[in-house]
């Protein structure tokens, strides 16, 4: 995984050569492969969409749902934390660390084939450490241990201006979606990591905007795995004359 790791920030700095290229090396190279399996562009992607919610003065708290190790976590406190919109965030941060559940008949064959127990079993200590050695303080971060289902509904959490899904499986996509979706911000951001990779989190997104009858989200992929989608602002009610 290093070597393709080393690889793909290599073709990063050959294609697209500048300091920010250069700085997002450097992080991927202390999150990968020990603390986080997110791609390199999807990394990338986690850093420019929180730097835009400080853009663009969004309220709300930086969520992740599917921890792992803390990698991509961290690399969104980076963000955060840097640039001339740096703004101090809560981060919470919801896994199991007792792997991931198993699929169901609504993900697909090979997932379900492929399914083992302790699949992807993360660790609430190396998610501290490697915030530690990115220089991130965890006074406003919150790691919350449990399945989806029991814990998202128990945190004192009010608005979200980027939420990151990687749940890979449909029924814990759907609970992060059900629970979570009208607590982000008119513009922020939500990241699937797993859309257009897993079926389970593709379909369990298109059902949910189906089932809710939300329209006009337009979603931006990231090349075979991987979404992003901004939050739509609701129409004005203008005055009736």
């Amino acid at each position: 995984m290093m070597a393709k790791a080393v690889a793909e920030i290599i073709v990063l700095l050959v294609r697209h050569p500048s300091k920010q290229s250069l700085r997002f090396a450097r992080i991927i190279l202390q999150v990968k492969p020990r603390f986080t399996m997110v791609a390199n562009s999807n990394l990338i992607d986690l850093y420019r969409l929180v730097q835009e919610a400080n853009k663009l003065g969004l309220p709300g708290d930086i969520v992740e749902c599917g921890v792992w190790n803390g990698g991509s976590a961290a690399m969104m406190g980076v963000a955060s934390a840097e640039g001339q919109y740096a703004r101090p965030r809560v981060m919470w941060l919801f896994d199991s660390f007792q792997g991931l559940p198993r699929p169901t008949e609504r993900d697909g064959d090979l997932e379900r084939k492929s399914y083992f127990a302790d699949w992807n079993i993360g660790d609430p200590e190396k998610v501290k450490q490697i915030f530690g050695k990115l220089g991130l303080g965890l006074e406003n971060v919150r790691i919350v241990p449990g399945w989806f289902e029991v814990t998202l509904t128990t945190v004192p959490m009010q608005t979200i201006a980027v939420l990151h899904i990687d749940a890979d499986w449909y029924d814990s996509v759907k609970t992060v979606l059900e629970v979570l979706y009208d607590k982000v911000v008119p513009g922020g951001f939500i990241i699937l990591d797993d859309y257009g990779y897993w079926k389970g989190c593709t379909q369990a997104w298109h059902d949910f905007l189906s089932e809710h009858e939300i329209e006009n989200v337009s979603i931006r992929r990231n090349g075979r795995a991987g979404a992003f989608l901004q939050k739509p602002t609701p129409p004005m009610n203008l005055p009736i004359r």
